[in-house]
């Protein structure tokens, strides 16, 4: 191996850490000869001297995993034993047992071999990204490096009401008994003989030979283990069950068990790995062997030379079973006490293959109703119910009132009916609409300019709009709606897990802001032509709307493109154009506006500045404040001056005037954070 780099050497990958999943990465690439030609860095502080952890995976013999560490792995068991006490067959898809130390020698010993990769001993402080080269800050030196692996953990914040955090903690003794105790062919992945505590507690338990095992004592559990308890626990139930023995080695971890995703890294050459990667399966705390699959992964991206997207390469996974997933946690985070029943009914009525397959995520839905069929439908039942509650986000249960009251009004009181409408509409764009668009001066490309500069080139940029719908309507009208799909289809494509940065991503933006305003436009048909042509003086036929089914291809692009994304927000997106229908025109736009684009843009500020709404909206209130007053000196002067009387008319030019410099900055915005919602 090399000695310490010096700083002007550009490594083509550097590996922060060498846990279990850069190893695997850093095999995979050598066993497939992609590091012959490449200057490979590893920063690792710890000597990895010491058998800190255990990973464990079951596969059958034909699998590759099984194959690439067979070297290494320590022990193989073709029997569990259940909490039942019975003893079931898993031959067909053996349980392995590989300890850290024997794949940290493996690929210490796989390095040592390799003159272009360098090991160095030092702890990473912090990375300095850059489009064409990061820099990597050690506690001692820098290096540079074209693309990086990232294993360093991540702070997890829980954004939603449906994430959950719970530790998967444990304390383990390596034994040593007087007699045979043992069965070395059986393992107990759950023997839950042991008392609860509030909390969903059980022994696992890995035999070595007929007299040494280890045996953990783990809880799943928002609370960790406390050691001394831990101890206890384990004591009791080992001199209880195999009598007097002696303890050779302790281990004690603990595992995320969450449903919150960690977000990409912002720098496209930076790319998480291990539990920052969202590789540990949230219900059970196994990830060994997503990561000899994202290992393979990455190999197959970097042979193909398909690194446009590094940071985002990531395992795909089926939402049905993150829901599986999700209602699992909040068993175990609400009623924990559950959990033992749960878990003893599932291997008691279900064939253990079929379990290990269902937690691999390879089961059919048929198999998963059989599954959920066996357990207990009550507590499953409840945690979907508390699922769906908060799900139910406060926007839909206001705009379901604001639609009610309005249909209630035109119907009955419709003296009061424009009295409610403008009192609505006014509110909604001061308390978010405006607001969104309000910290421009935060958020701009640059935020160094001098504050009277940028209000001045803002409010320049508006009155050129207004110039352009004085000289020429028709103009400003086409100009204001091209901007306005490419503003609106940005934010709505961010928000369903998509990227706006290659052409294909600005072509998507684009038509799903089209999607949006034509079926806003085409639903409204009679209002749309009266307000073109207030705005215009255009006149065309309203028929062109009923001769092409224009909403029904928006709602099939809107259907069509968003299904395919990570998090897609169609389901709110379409109740927001659905209740439109009961709506005018500018009342159905102000619906999609406020709280559909507007609520959504909000999140992406409180994202990208890491503001929570209060301070945010703190740091828009004088130019709300702004905002507001110049609504009143357009709405006071700008009707003769533009010869239009219609007050909507009035509105939509002031919107397409304020949204102008906004739409610009806020592109700017996303393409700088690199943000995915």
């Amino acid at each position: 191996m090399n000695q310490l780099s010096k700083a002007d050497v550009v490594h083509d990958f550097a590996f922060i850490g060498l846990g279990a999943s850069n190893s695997l990465i850093l095999l995979s690439l050598i066993q497939s000869g992609l590091t012959s030609n490449k200057k490979i860095l590893i920063c690792e502080g710890d000597a990895k001297t010491e058998n800190d952890k255990t990973y464990c995976f079951w596969a059958n013999d034909n699998e590759k995993i099984v194959s690439d560490f067979d070297s290494i792995i320590s022990y193989r068991f073709d029997k569990i034993k259940l909490s039942d006490n019975s003893i079931k067959s898993i031959d067909s898809q053996p349980y392995h047992y590989i300890r850290s130390i024997d794949l940290y020698d493996f690929v210490k010993e796989e390095i040592s071999k390799k003159s272009n990769i360098q090991l160095v001993c030092d702890y990473v402080e912090d990375i300095t990204p850059n489009s064409y080269l990061n820099s990597i800050n050690t506690t001692s030196n820098s290096y540079l490096a074209n693309y990086i692996f990232d294993s360093r953990p991540q702070k997890i914040t829980l954004t939603g009401k449906n994430e959950i955090f719970l530790n998967q903690s444990f304390l383990g003794f390596h034994i040593e008994c007087n007699s045979n105790s043992f069965d070395v062919e059986v393992f107990e992945m759950m023997n839950f003989s042991v008392e609860q505590n509030g909390s969903t507690q059980f022994v696992y338990l890995i035999p070595f030979s007929k007299k040494s095992a280890l045996i953990e004592f783990t809880r799943f559990g928002v609370e960790k283990l406390d050691k001394k308890y831990a101890e206890e626990q384990l004591d009791r139930f080992i001199s209880e069950k195999y009598g007097s023995y002696r303890v050779l080695h302790k281990e004690t971890g603990s595992i995320p068990m969450t449903n919150a995703r960690v977000p990409h890294h912002n720098s496209s050459k930076i790319l998480r790995t291990g539990a920052s990667a969202n590789l540990i399966k949230p219900s059970t705390g196994y990830g060994f062997k997503n990561m000899h699959q994202f290992a393979e992964l990455v190999t197959h991206k970097i042979q193909n030379n398909n690194l446009n997207r590094f940071n985002e390469i990531g395992l795909p996974s089926k939402k049905r079973f993150r829901l599986y997933d999700q209602l699992l946690l909040f068993i175990l985070c609400f009623r924990p006490i559950i959990g033992k029943r749960i878990f003893s009914k599932l291997f008691s009525s279900i064939p253990i293959i079929t379990i290990f397959n269902f937690l691999d995520e390879k089961t059919s839905l048929l198999d998963e109703i059989k599954i959920f069929s066996k357990l207990p439908l009550i507590p499953f039942l409840n945690a979907s119910l508390r699922v769906l509650v908060n799900y139910i986000s406060w926007r839909f249960v206001v705009v379901t009132i604001f639609v009610l009251l309005y249909m209630l009004t035109d119907t009955y009181f419709p003296y009061l009916e424009s009295y409610y409408s403008y009192a609505s509409l006014i509110t909604g764009f001061f308390i978010i609409g405006i607001p969104h668009g309000a910290i421009d001066y935060l958020i701009s490309k640059n935020s160094n300019t001098r504050m009277y500069l940028f209000l001045t080139k803002y409010i320049l940029l508006m009155i050129l709009n207004l110039l352009v719908w004085w000289l020429n309507p028709t103009l400003a009208l086409i100009f204001f709606l091209g901007y306005s799909f490419f503003h609106f289809g940005e934010s709505e494509w961010i928000q369903a897990g998509g990227e706006t940065k290659s052409v294909l991503g600005k072509i998507y933006s684009f038509f799903t802001g089209i999607s949006i305003l034509v079926f806003i436009l085409s639903t409204h048909t009679e209002e749309s032509v009266h307000l073109i042509f207030d705005l215009t003086g255009f006149t065309f036929a309203q028929s062109i709307f009923y001769q092409i089914p224009l909403s029904l291809f928006s709602i099939f692009f809107l259907v069509l493109t968003q299904m395919n994304h990570a998090r897609n927000n169609l389901l709110g997106l379409l109740t927001l154009l659905i209740f439109g229908l009961f709506l005018p025109l500018f009342h159905a736009f102000w619906l999609y506006f406020i709280f559909q684009h507007s609520f959504n843009a909000w999140s992406h500020l409180k994202k990208g500045l890491s503001l929570s709404s209060s301070q945010l909206f703190q740091k828009a209130l004088l130019y709300n404040i702004g905002a507001f007053l110049l609504f009143a000196l357009f709405m006071l002067n700008f009707g003769e001056i533009l010869k239009m009387s219609n007050f909507w008319s009035l509105i939509f030019v002031f919107i397409s005037s304020i949204s102008f410099p906004h739409c610009v900055i806020m592109h700017f915005y996303y393409k700088k954070t690199n943000l995915i919602a």
